[in-house]
């Protein structure tokens, strides 16, 4: 069985790092019986100083998921390259896997120190990193670095995987048309049974669950909502990655009208996305760029529409009356949506909560992730 050696900054039990912890999970669960995975992750969760109670630091630790048990090696602030060294030594992996672009523990000290041993593939997932929207937060900082990057020549002689064909535009775009790249879509969690909207007539109930950082938006959201004129409320789900954004968020929500509620409820469990989103009526995320969005396909696999930007793999939602994509450059546009959906009946609404779940069932009928993933680890 050939052994494939996952880098990436977060993993399980972790949760408040988002999507790509999901998406990694959900491949290893998915091709467990046919590849041996094995994890080099940090022992730490997003913005937390203390590690996982439940893990032995700096050993291999057995993690249960679904039916398989993966080694995972849960590594202190800093991986040595003595340490890095010695793991690759020990695990002799067929292929190093690397999701991300950054840092050193999970990016660069891998790629350095694995390509000595030429013989094994390097795969890169940028896992939306390069997107538009990515590479406008810090636009300067990050041109240096990926200009330093390529004429450092580490991105030679590697393999890439893109979760969509946008992404692997993003790609190109860095690398040129030359790279190596696979589209292996996200494996998201399947559809649940969809519960009946609830909806009331005047008044539109919204959810938010997604990282607080600028790349979300969140600050647009909450600035257009001091000017709608309906009965909205707002409850927000998530951890706070950049705490100088989110202290602007909450002056923001402190001006609030009367006629808007925003409530901000913490982070949210995974396990428990898809539960939280059925008790509204819809997700709200204005983001400036989505490599996929494990909550908003969360939202559409409960029945529950989505008001997005054009900036994600999801768009064309009004005509397939699962939700709607609005343009993040136009605010009073989007406000003047909100106020009329909040006066949209129960009865229409439930038109577009079906929209919603026939588009997340599509989704998994359409995608053949096993085959897609294969070739991605056929090297």
């Amino acid at each position: 069985m050939k052994k494939i050696l996952v880098f990436n900054p977060y993993f399980l039990p972790g949760y408040k790092a988002g999507g790509p912890i999901q998406s990694l999970a959900n491949m290893i669960n998915t091709l467990g019986d046919q590849y041996s995975f094995s994890v080099i992750t940090a022992a730490y969760d997003l913005n937390e100083v203390q590690p996982y109670a439940s893990i032995q630091l700096a050993k291999w630790n057995t993690l249960s998921l679904g039916k398989h048990n993966i080694p995972v090696w849960y590594t202190g602030k800093r991986l040595k390259i003595s340490e890095l060294n010695r793991l690759l030594q020990e695990v002799q992996p067929d292929i190093v896997f690397i999701n991300g672009m950054y840092g050193w523990n999970f990016f660069l000290g891998p790629l350095v120190l694995s390509k000595r041993v030429t013989a094994i593939p390097h795969i890169i997932s940028p896992r939306g990193m390069l997107q538009p929207g990515a590479l406008a937060v810090k636009p300067l900082k990050k041109k240096i670095y990926y200009v330093l990057l390529k004429l450092s020549g580490l991105l030679k002689n590697v393999y890439w995987h893109a979760t969509t064909p946008e992404e692997q535009d993003d790609i190109e775009q860095l690398v040129g048309k030359k790279a190596v790249i696979h589209i292996a879509g996200n494996i998201p969690k399947r559809p649940t049974p969809i519960q009946p909207s609830m909806k009331r007539e005047g008044v539109l109930r919204l959810v938010y669950i997604s990282l607080v950082t600028e790349k979300k938006n969140l600050l647009l959201l909450l600035g257009l909502l001091q000017k709608t004129s309906a009965t909205i409320e707002l409850d927000i789900y998530g951890p706070v990655k950049d705490a100088l954004y989110w202290k602007e968020c909450v002056r923001q929500m402190e001006q609030m009208p009367a006629l808007i509620q925003v409530q901000y409820k913490g982070a949210v469990q995974p396990d428990q996305v898809q539960e939280t989103i059925a008790r509204y009526d819809a997700m709200i995320l204005l983001t400036k760029g989505e490599n996929f969005g494990h909550a908003l396909f969360e939202s559409f696999s409960v029945g529950r529409p989505v008001i997005t930007s054009f900036f994600t793999p999801w768009n064309e939602l009004q005509a397939k009356q699962a939700g709607w994509n609005v343009d993040i450059h136009q605010p009073q546009t989007i406000s003047s949506l909100l106020e009329q959906l909040a006066q949209v009946d129960n009865e229409s609404w439930q038109l577009y909560c079906e929209g919603a779940y026939r588009l997340a069932n599509h989704y998994f009928e359409e995608q053949h992730f096993e085959e897609a993933y294969k070739a991605l680890f056929e090297y």
